[in-house]
């Protein structure tokens, strides 16, 4: 959000924000109209035209703030200014990234973008790869580039390829699983550790020397 708003302007955003996200998840992309989103937010098609351009910009704004809500996470339950060991670091990653996968809005979010994406929406396929996979990524290409840690892989490691691969490991095959059932992803906290510490051992053996 790059505009200035005053405190009522803000209200409204956040309300058609708000009921904006609960449209998407409950009808889909195509099945979501601007307005019935603007009934049920009280808000203008004015408003909508001013803060997002349109219904993609809004989908876009919703995706960007999970987004950057996840980014502060990771900021926030790990320093990325002091330095890190490597399974500590993996781990308190996949922690939260687990999280998020676990999370029904993200399954259905994911959801709704692959199938626009299959349907020829550019645009929402490019917001995919350059707002999530790209910056989720950099996050492990950033740390696996420190000097005190590339020193420790193997020569052949390429890590940005290396953070696809930790990122699909975790993922997989629960995330992949509800996509296609819509279904909710349901483990035990037991299951849910192993499956993290599974993910980061065999990554671990594989990147390092």
């Amino acid at each position: 959000m790059s505009i200035k708003m005053s405190k009522r302007g803000q209200e409204r955003y956040e309300k058609i924000m708000e009921v904006a996200l609960e449209s998407f998840l409950n009808n889909g992309y195509e099945n979501t109209s601007l307005s019935d989103i603007i009934e049920k937010s009280g808000g203008s098609l004015a408003s909508v035209y001013k803060f997002f351009n349109n219904k993609e910009g809004l989908f876009t704004a919703i995706v960007e703030r999970s987004l950057d809500n996840f980014c502060a996470e990771i900021e926030e339950k790990i320093n990325l200014k002091i330095s890190h060991k490597i399974e500590d670091f993996l781990t308190k990653f996949a922690n939260i990234f687990f999280d998020i996968i676990c999370d029904r809005k993200t399954t259905l979010i994911t959801r709704i973008i692959l199938i626009e994406g299959y349907k020829n929406n550019a645009s929402l396929g490019n917001m995919f790869l350059e707002q999530i996979i790209n910056r989720v990524n950099q996050i492990l290409v950033d740390f696996m580039e420190r000097e005190e840690i590339r020193s420790q892989l193997d020569e052949s490691v390429d890590p940005k390829k290396a953070a696809y691969l930790f990122r699909a490991l975790l993922r997989n095959p629960y995330h992949y699983h509800a996509i296609l059932l819509n279904s909710d992803i349901v483990l035990s906290e037991q299951e849910r550790e192993d499956h993290i510490k599974t993910c980061v051992k065999i990554f671990l053996k594989g990147i390092t020397k």
